[in-house]
């Protein structure tokens, strides 16, 4: 007669135990798993690509996916082509890849490569710098790009001032204005999708907008990254508390088209193209008169009380993540000097004392 193993003994799975490893390997499966696999997949993307040298890489017309994927690894470009393929499929582009000849930069990542052949042959590069206005981005296009017109793409752009993400894009050279701003616009979105997420808009109750707007003043108001998670503490506070936030860049921006005239009504660009080619965008606030600093302007925040009613710049991410989290300090006041060197006071005759002694 066999006896039965006494479960106190050996190393046998009562019912109880295998209840347990199930809902233990089903957490494992159904959570964990896939969390490690989306940070994974993050990082596999965005990481650049072993290449050390600039590649030139023609793309035959009519290539498929595979068939470029397998082109890319060939020569070097790719760390994977299954994650290639894997994030083109997931976000669509493959129907937007174009056939020609690409100079490909060494280290590229996937992510970097995609958007590349989304626009065709890189012809050419464009840097649009953090902090620039449509106007600035628009007269470099205009430089740069032969199909783009500075009028054209004011008209088209302006309404997206804030969210044409600064960077260096490589695209054809006959690109059309709209495929430029689209390219900005999306590059702004994929750069943010996971800093301005609901969650977080939620516990600052702020909307996505009011971020942004804070962001484009922060990126004018100071240069250095780790004064600006302070001047956006600073102007916050000031707004939620009732108070004029303020800030100098929102003088510049209202003056600098206004020096030409341009405050009428009119349906024409203003300033024009030729005008554009002197304008001094960002005048140095020291320059300021009574005149200018009262201007009754909606974005001149040093005489009207709460926001402007949209961005002043296209901010950089750095200052977009400073807003989102900001530093809740003793300061009530800064100031920057010629240098890029940021002041702080927390009172008005400290912040007077330090206005003599550094921009004076």
């Amino acid at each position: 007669m066999v006896e039965e193993l006494d479960p106190t003994k050996y190393h046998v799975l009562t019912p109880k135990m295998k209840k347990l490893l199930i809902i233990a390997g089903a957490v494992l499966l159904l959570v964990v798993v896939p969390i490690l696999s989306y940070f994974y997949y993050q990082a596999a993307i965005n990481r650049p690509s072993q290449n050390p040298n600039e590649i030139r890489v023609s793309i035959p017309s009519g290539s498929g996916l595979s068939g470029i994927a397998g082109l890319l690894y060939e020569r070097d470009l790719l760390n994977s082509e299954f994650l290639f393929k894997l994030y083109v499929m997931l976000n669509k582009l493959d129907k937007n890849i174009q056939a020609g000849v690409y100079v490909i930069p060494a280290g590229t990542s996937i992510v970097q490569l995609a958007d590349i052949l989304q626009y065709g042959t890189d012809d050419t590069s464009v840097t649009f710098i953090e902090g620039w206005r449509v106007e600035e981005y628009a007269r470099l296009a205009n430089e740069k790009l032969t199909e783009l017109n500075y009028e054209d793409f004011v008209v088209m752009a302006k309404q997206y001032e804030g969210y044409l993400f600064p960077d260096t894009y490589f695209v054809n050279n006959e690109i059309k204005t709209k495929e430029l701003i689209e390219l900005l616009r999306s590059t702004f979105d994929r750069k943010t999708v996971d800093v301005l997420t609901p969650e977080v808009l939620s516990g600052l109750n702020m909307t996505k907008e009011e971020v942004v707007i804070f962001a484009s003043i922060v990126e004018r108001e100071v240069s250095k990254e780790e004064d600006r998670p302070i001047v956006a503490g600073v102007l916050i506070k000031r707004w939620r508390n009732g108070e004029i936030l303020g800030a100098d860049a929102t003088t510049q921006y209202s003056l600098a088209a206004v020096k030409f005239g341009c405050d009428t009504e009119d349906n024409s660009i203003c300033p024009s193209d030729d005008q554009a080619r002197d304008i001094n965008w960002w005048p140095n606030p020291v320059s300021f008169t009574n005149e200018d600093i009262a201007f009754a302007n909606p974005y001149n925040t040093r005489a009207v009380a709460g926001l402007p009613p949209a961005p002043i710049s296209n901010p950089s991410l750095s200052s977009i993540s400073a807003v989102v989290n900001f530093k809740d300090t003793e300061y009530l006041y800064y100031l920057t000097d010629s240098e890029g060197t940021t002041y702080y006071a927390t009172t008005l005759p400290e912040h007077e004392l330090n206005v003599a002694r550094y921009l004076r």
